[in-house]
């Protein structure tokens, strides 16, 4: 931030940034710009670092156009750099780097602004911003500045550009429609345009900006002065924001707390846990010296996590560079330290074979040591160990299974998760540095941070080429760094051994050869899979996209499984701020219930996403994990009711936490998968299984049916699936297009042909609605088919459905049927293949890939329909495309809509207004949607509302609201009750009073759910989004419930999902109401991703209802 000339404020893109993330930062920068002699923190090593790799970056892309042939035009900074951009713009030049843009108050410094070939005030032409960055994923610090330099570039050319570009570290080009970031930037430039010429005060909060911002010394300065409640060790921000709303504002208060009072949404333990570490912290500060105390036993955590030493102990860590880049992929684990029996063993890589090498000899080297030593345990500080050698496995496709197998055994001990459950220490942070004040003295070196390794070896690496002598020193130097770390660890395990109370912990029974074996032995599978894929003739694209689809229900359960470990070891105030566990639960009363044992317990305030008639997961006092089936939840009276076998029932204790289930069995769909395989890699290829694999147009007798745009949505489709020869369809159906209605005649037709067709999709009322459809089109057409749904006996649907089912898989119907539903775990039972003419997959933007991959050995054709824009595919791990994508996803490519060659787009909705399906269409579809024409008529006819669209109607929240707001509900209530007074008009202009059955409410959380039934009318329908795809009503009212994307218990990315928000919206025929905190469309955004979520909500029309 500058000031002009008359002295105000000039906004770049930077400012914006900062002020989105802290509007202090602001407050200081404004400060300084018009004076003040405030004292900033100069950059760090590691910022400078990034600044330097960033301008080669920069310079390596000119220098790619310049070997493109492309005509460049240079704008060197000075007072005229404005006038040259502009007179560069009108010459028409390929490129102009380093351009300059101004607007009134707003200036920008554009890396690139590229030609395209689209007309504007310039000419035939007009350009697009290109920014050169160095990561490999766009910050939503990026998206701000091509929004910014777009909208400067837009007045000068008169053509707002349609797309901006960041030209990334990975070398790849990150393209992105502006459209969808538009609305967010706009609102926010407008808000730090408002702040500027109306300073308000400010605080420092602590934030994620904090460690890279140029005012973190002044702030930690102040936090010391005013003795903030920041400096409690592990405490978190809206911890903070509570005990200050209880009066509470220092760390000495914190301390001096007296033993019975109460903070307001704050469990007891955690308040009495921050009121230790605040004592023990004032104490310190005081000059007691370093101090510790005990924390209260918990079975399974803190110190029952730490195992008997053994001689073969290992002691492990890893040095990593976050900022290498090789052939596109990110970042190095350079160097992996074990410190064993007073030796030090390290393993370097300097580049991604080296570090595939590494790992190989790593677990080579574990695994020997495991051998000889039975007992052995390998300890390391904080997860980072954990999650780098997760992703290193993945990534090489090597040992995924034996560290599986090393975790069910424990091997693995973080002396992190013991000493945060185990004791209070009077240090600022936890960090392993800090507690070596407690069992070893200061480190001597030029290396003692992380930061500074990554800074040591970056300069290791310019040293070694330019064949610097002095190199050789640098890396000893690293590795001597490495070493205390390792040592530092067995000393802490000692020093912890020491303060450790009563007896030691036995070890799990299993520990040992048992695991280790099936460890072994599914590795060996894996590799073994892999081999043949590898060892075949088919091309290099198709074998890694086989082996990716075949590990896909493999990695897709680690993280599961990964969490459930995890959570194991969590501490209470961990356990209690996550969402996935239920932690502190009490029991009220145990009781034999058939063959189980029911547990009926209490727990504290938290929220959570477990739920009854689901599994969870409790780490028993023994170290063995159980199963729980939760019978009943009640949030509000915060009670759960648990049941588990007879024969296990010691572990409902009267203490228990509940964690994450682990992942249901595949292994029908896994035996389907690589039967389908082998007979790929042997040269027999199905070919809807390579129209799937390669993304192929479909083969169709008459492809030209696909472009009769005029045909009927039904003639269309029924010609287009008779037409189809061994092939793959797609039919998106965006809200109201009647893809079901279509899909059930389309499926009438082949079977009155004799043809068989499977029906299938990732949930059992998703079926049910499509079979059902097919029995309602056989009334309109007799006679009706025969007709089978495949359930399970725990299956559960909303409605009974107009056709037999079966709970098993060897019913004679499954066989005779001429329509036959059931999910992939019917559909890749070996029996099934070759069984089906017709596979139909609904809801095929939420089925994965690999599920279909498995299921496409039953049928000849496919047809997948759904809508990538709606509820999109649920997956937990991180996967290699296309195992990644969804079906449908994967099929379209980089598109999100269906091309007219590709497949069916139903471009017309019959359910939505003009005006609604404007706002849904420009949003979700580019355009691409419009309205049937009898909508129109369409209207809610009350007084004070609109007839028709989608409007926001802001509703203040009197403190911030999570998963529950009583003031959006009222605001609901109140609006209900003026739509029960009014009358709506369909689109056959018949026009009656306003029913409950009229309206729908749709809300993010359960909580918000259960509060809304108990308020609003009964017969008016409440639900979550998922519970209502498919369903529609004149009005559609959305609760939007959290202040803001901070106060979210489920991220951002589930309350905003643009998916989300699209079918909450487009359940309305007329018009759609969401009611959100002004805050909520003021967050701020941490990711690219989360400004188009947010966008979709900024975009909206403001309505201002008086409540």
């Amino acid at each position: 931030m500058k000031l002009g000339p008359d002295g105000t404020p000039q906004l770049y893109a930077s400012d914006l940034q900062r002020f989105s993330a802290c509007k202090h930062i602001t407050h200081l920068d404004l400060r300084k710009a018009r004076g003040e002699d405030l004292e900033v923190t100069p950059d760090s090593e590691d910022l400078k670092l990034l600044s330097q790799l960033g301008n080669e970056h920069e310079q390596n892309y000119l220098n790619s156009l310049k070997r493109a042939g492309k005509t460049i035009i240079s704008i060197q900074q000075g007072p005229d750099a404005v006038q040259k951009t502009v007179a560069a713009l009108h010459r028409g030049v390929d490129v102009i780097y380093q351009g300059a843009l101004q607007g009134h108050n707003w200036h920008g410094y554009v890396d690139f602004l590229e030609r395209v070939e689209k007309p504007s005030d310039l000419g035939s032409y007009s350009y697009e911003v290109v920014d050169t960055k160095l990561k490999r994923t766009p910050d939503p610090k990026h998206i701000l500045q091509l929004v910014v330099y777009s909208d400067l570039l837009g007045n000068i050319q008169g053509l707002q550009p349609e797309y901006g570009h960041l030209q990334l570290g990975g070398g790849d080009r990150s393209t992105h429609r502006l459209d969808e970031y538009a609305d967010y930037v706009r609102q926010l430039r407008k808000r730090l345009t408002q702040f500027v010429e109306n300073p308000e005060d400010t605080v420092p909060r602590r934030c994620p900006e904090c460690d890279l911002c140029r005012w973190r010394d002044r702030c930690n300065t102040q936090w010391e002065n005013e003795d903030s409640l920041y400096m409690v060790a592990g405490i978190r921000g809206q911890q903070v924001m509570r005990l200050e709303n209880a009066g509470i504002t220092t760390m000495e208060a914190l301390a001096n707390l007296k033993k019975h009072e109460k903070v307001a949404k704050m469990a007891p333990e955690t308040l009495g846990n921050l009121h230790t570490q605040a004592r023990l912290q004032i104490g310190r500060r005081n000059g007691s010296g370093p101090t510790s105390q005990l924390r209260r036993h918990v079975k399974g955590k803190g110190f029952d996590l730490l195992p008997k030493p053994d001689p073969g102990d290992l002691f492990y860590d890893i040095e990593g560079n976050p900022h290498y880049r090789e052939d596109g992929e990110e970042g190095l684990e350079y160097l992996h330290g074990i410190w064993y029996r007073n030796q030090f063993k390290a393993l370097w890589a300097h580049n991604h074979s080296e570090e595939h090498q590494r790992l190989r000899e790593l677990f080579e080297f574990f695994q020997r040591q495991i051998e000889q030593f039975p007992n052995a345990h390998i300890y390391h500080y904080a997860p980072y160990e954990m999650t780098a050698l997760r992703r290193l496995t993945i990534k090489y496709s090597f040992g995924e299974e034996i560290l599986d197998g090393w975790q069910r055994e424990k091997r693995f001990v973080d002396l992190y998760a013991v000493v945060r459950g185990g004791i209070f220490a009077s240090e600022e942070n936890y960090s392993l540095k800090s507690l070596e004040v407690f069992y070893m003295g200061s480190r001597t070196g030029s290396v003692t941070t992380a930061s500074g390794s990554i800074i040591a070896y970056n300069n290791w690496r310019l040293k070694r080429d330019a064949a610097d002598p002095t190199a050789a020193d640098d890396l000893k130097e690293l590795e001597h760094y490495n070493q205390v770390d390792c040592e530092s660890t067995e000393k802490l395990r000692n020093w912890l051994l020491y303060l450790r109370p009563g007896l030691i912990q036995s070890e799990p029974a299993e520990l040992g050869e048992a695991q280790t074996k099936r460890s072994l032995e599914k590795a060996q599978a894996i590799e073994e899979f892999k081999e043949k894929i590898i060892n075949s003739s088919i091309p290099p694209r198709l074998k890694k996209a086989l082996i990716n689809l075949g590990l896909f229900h493999y990695r897709e359960k680690k993280p599961q499984a990964w969490a459930v470990f995890d959570a194991s070891k969590k501490s209470f105030e961990d356990l209690i701020e996550d969402t996935d566990c239920l932690a502190g639960l009490r029991v009220r009363k145990l009781y034999p219930a058939n063959r189980s044992i029911e547990g009926k317990y209490s727990f504290p305030p938290q929220f959570t996403k477990l739920s009854a008639d689901k599994d969870a997961c409790i780490a028993a006092y023994d170290g063995v994990i159980k199963t729980v089936t939760i019978q009943d939840l009640d949030a509000k009276k915060r009670e759960v009711t648990l049941r588990i076998g007879s024969k296990a029932a010691e572990y409902l204790t009267d203490k228990l936490d509940l964690l994450p289930s682990f992942a249901i069995r595949t292994d029908v769909i896994e035996g389907a998968i690589h039967r389908l395989t082998e007979h790929i890699c042997s040269g027999n290829t199905p070919p809807a299984a390579r129209d799937l694999l390669d993304r192929n147009t479909p083969n169709l007798s008459d492809p030209s049916v696909l472009s009769k745009e005029n045909l009927p949505s039904v003639t269309r489709m029924q010609r287009a699936v008779n037409a189809m020869q061994s092939t793959v369809l797609m039919v998106q159906g965006p809200p109201g297009t009647g893809k079901t209605y279509v899909s059930a005649r389309a499926i009438l037709s082949l079977v009155r042909q004799g043809y068989r067709v499977a029906v299938s999709s990732n949930s059992h009322e998703a079926i049910r609605n499509v079979l059902t459809g097919c029995v309602d089109a056989s009334v309109e057409h007799p006679p009706r088919p025969t007709i089978v749904h495949k359930i399970s006996s725990r299956t559960r649907m909303a409605t009974n459905p107009p056709y037999p089912v079966t709970t098993s898989n060897d019913s004679p119907s499954l066989s005779n049927a001429s329509i036959v539903g059931g999910t992939a775990w019917l559909f890749c039972r070996p029996e099934m293949a070759n069984q089906f003419d017709y596979l139909f997959i609904d809801e095929a933007g939420q089925v994965s890939l690999a599920n279909l991959f498995g299921m496409s050995l039953s049928a000849k054709n496919i047809v997948m329909i759904g809508d990538p824009c709606q509820l999109p595919q649920v997956i937990q791990a991180s996967h290699p495309e296309p195992a990644s994508l969804s079906c449908l996803e994967w099929m379209l490519g980089a598109s999100r809509l269906v091309e007219p060659e590709k497949g069916i787009f139903l471009e017309e909705t019959w359910r939505m207004h003009p005006k609604l399906c404007k706002y849904i269409s420009e949003q979700f579809y580019e355009g691409r949607l419009h309205a049937n024409p009898d909508t129109v008529h369409q209207a809610v006819l009350t007084p004070s509302l609109p007839e028709a669209g989608a409007y926001h109607v802001p509703v203040t929240h009197q403190e911030p609201r999570m998963q529950h707001c009583e003031e959006e509900g009222q605001a609901i209530n109140s609006v209900i009750g003026r739509l029960l007074n009014g009358s709506w008009r369909d689109r056959h202009r018949v026009t009656n009073p306003i029913k409950p059955k009229d309206i729908i409410v749709v809300a993010p959380f359960n909580a918000q759910v259960n509060m809304l039934r108990e308020l609003l009318p009964d017969a008016v329908r409440v639900g979550t989004v998922d519970k209502f795809q498919g369903q529609e009503a004149a009005v559609a009212l959305v609760s939007m419930t959290s202040t803001s994307a901070d106060d979210t218990p489920r991220g951002m990315g589930f309350l905003l999902s643009r998916n989300r928000i699209n079918v909450a919206l487009s359940r309305g025929k007329a018009l759609s109401l969401v009611f959100a905190s002004p805050r909520l469309l003021a967050s701020n955004c941490k990711s690219a991703n989360q400004i188009r979520l947010v966008n979709a909500l900024c975009a909206l029309d403001t309505l201002n209802l008086k409540l």
